[in-house]
């Protein structure tokens, strides 16, 4: 049982990368298997709401989201991450979210009872809402959210400022060792 992880940020290597890589590397001290995802540079169109998916749990659209949603699938754990834009997570992660949504309504729910949670980044504010955002598809699709100490929120302005938020990363090694906990619990 691993963990899939998606950074949502247009950018590579940003400070949304860099908060991940504090939540990989932790879960991989706690011996649990992880993929990165980012979703920059990926074709992901938003959900046209044609119904197809009904009954073959894939999108018929051809772009890059099957072989992400396979991946979610094939794993426990899913963890995403964001970048605020004007308030909320980014445009691209929120197709992809949608579509995921969609396809596991329409197809006896396999998201149900994964384990994750979200992860924002900003340069300011607009994390919470963020973060209140990305919780409700956790939500409404029946996953598990480990807590922290604190919201997995982080400050970054410039590329690299994360690394110097040392609150941010204590909240999210404290969310990685709880959701490795819940992961672990599961497979005794």
């Amino acid at each position: 049982m691993g963990v899939l992880i998606v950074s949502g940020s247009p950018r590579k290597n940003g400070n949304t990368e860099l908060l991940l890589s504090v939540f990989d590397k932790e879960l991989q001290r706690d011996n649990i298997s992880t993929k990165f995802i980012s979703l920059s540079g990926k074709n992901i169109n938003h959900c046209i709401n044609c119904d197809k998916c009904i009954g073959i749990n894939r999108c018929i659209q051809n772009d890059d989201f099957n072989s992400i949603y396979d991946e979610v699938l094939e794993n426990k754990g899913f963890v995403i991450g964001s970048p605020v834009y004007v308030g909320a997570p980014t445009s691209l992660l929120m197709a992809f979210l949608q579509r995921l949504t969609y396809v596991s309504f329409n197809n006896k729910r396999p998201l149900s009872r994964k384990i994750g949670g979200p992860i924002a980044i900003a340069g300011e504010t607009g994390q919470l809402t963020t973060i209140n955002c990305l919780v409700d598809f956790y939500l409404v699709n029946e996953m598990i959210i480990p807590s922290s100490t604190y919201w997995n929120i982080g400050i970054g302005v410039h590329k690299g400022d994360i690394e110097k938020d040392e609150k941010a990363k204590s909240y999210i090694i404290r969310f990685a060792q709880n959701l490795a906990w819940i992961i672990k619990s599961l497979e005794e």
